[in-house]
């Protein structure tokens, strides 16, 4: 073991019996660990923006770029610069434009993600269940596959029904709801229809396969 070795291991135990001297007592050995976490942190992550980010993708492009991806360059800068003068009390207002521009870019990614990556596989697997070639790929197994899609488009229902009709809506008034913007009514209202039309076009399908296959399951069993 070398002597660089003995000397981190010290003072990472010592940091853990500071840390650990919280149980008995916030302890200024407490904070002193505490205030070296954070600062450590900050001094690093402040090292990788810079280093992984501005440089590679803001700075050392501007040397090179044209006039029209400079001019691109330029929308990170003053989003950046509005956030920093945001700061100042009197021009608190500017720093709204760079948050409300992350928040929905934020937003936007993460609705994809779970509309793309929950929401459509689990509607392809709602729809693969009632597919005719795999209820009948193994006639021992029919009825186990037809129950299987049941207890699935139950599960649909239920969860739909709960979010829908498991609260009351505050209905607003007319003159609240024209009070609202027209881009929130207009976006609240486009949600709404890219939520539930596909559950929709789903129920709509699998429903009356799944009442196929149960009159088919039967008149196998009768025979």
């Amino acid at each position: 073991m070398t002597l660089n070795a003995v000397i981190w291991g010290v003072i990472g135990f010592l940091l853990t019996v500071m840390v650990l001297s919280y149980l008995i007592k916030d302890s200024l050995f407490f904070r002193l660990a505490a205030y070296l976490l954070i600062g450590l942190t900050a001094g690093y992550l402040v090292v990788l923006v810079v280093n992984r980010v501005l440089l590679p993708h803001l700075i050392w492009p501007m040397a090179d770029a044209s006039w029209s991806e400079r001019l691109w360059l330029f929308v990170p800068i003053v989003l950046g610069l509005l956030l920093l003068i945001g700061q100042i009390p009197h021009l608190s207002q500017l720093s709204r434009i760079p948050l409300a521009y992350l928040a929905g870019l934020s937003a936007a990614v993460a609705i994809g993600g779970a509309v793309f990556g929950t929401i459509v596989p689990q509607g392809q697997a709602m729809l693969d269940a009632f597919d005719p070639y795999r209820i009948y790929a193994d006639p021992q197994l029919v009825w186990m596959r037809i129950l299987d899609a049941g207890v699935m488009i139950l599960g649909v229902v239920g969860t739909l029904s709960y979010f829908h009709f498991g609260q009351p809506l505050k209905k607003l008034n007319q003159g609240d709801e024209n009070k609202r913007p027209v881009f929130c009514r207009f976006s609240a209202r486009l949600v709404r229809f890219s939520w539930g039309l596909p559950w929709a076009l789903s129920l709509l399908v699998c429903f009356p396969q799944l009442c196929w296959h149960l009159l088919t399951g039967l008149q196998l069993l009768v025979k």
